[in-house]
């Protein structure tokens, strides 16, 4: 799993000096929202954090391929301000965003899946324009692969 991670990271981030998360930044949000995030996640979080990925758009562009883009992943401050304030606040399903794209639009897991501890769960994607919810993917750690892949 982590190697996944180190090629996604190596591959696209173009922060230089991208913020780790550490454990207790992790708990704080759980304890906020009640919830469980995957391991998979919490691993990312910890040993990349807050990557910043803007030449995957170009990538998906050039090859014309149907992938949303992944642009800017957030910080626990971040999560729980726009899940209080912002898009995800307004969304019917219950998201736990993570991520967004070119857009704005979000990519983040449902509170349902995170009611017991889980190595991975499935990866949703909010469309603002179209207020639509549509799961990417069954894990994240397989999420991520994809733009390893490109």
């Amino acid at each position: 799993m982590n190697e996944i991670f180190k090629k996604f990271s190596d591959k696209y981030n173009k922060n230089k000096d991208p913020k780790k998360i550490p454990i207790q930044d992790i708990e704080k949000l759980e304890r906020e929202f009640q919830i469980i995030l995957p391991q998979d996640y919490k691993s990312f979080l910890i040993n990349y954090g807050c990557l910043h990925t803007p030449d995957i758009l170009d990538l998906i562009v050039d090859n014309d391929l149907a992938l949303n883009d992944v642009q800017e992943f957030w910080g626990i401050e971040n999560i729980i301000y726009d899940k209080k304030n912002e898009w995800s606040a307004q969304i019917k399903p219950d998201l736990i965003p993570f991520a967004l794209d070119c857009m704005g639009s979000l990519f983040g897991f449902l509170t349902s899946d995170l009611k017991e501890k889980k190595e991975t769960v499935p990866v949703y994607f909010f469309d603002h324009d179209f207020d639509t919810v549509e799961k990417k993917s069954e894990s994240f750690s397989n999420w991520i692969n994809e733009f390893n892949k490109l």
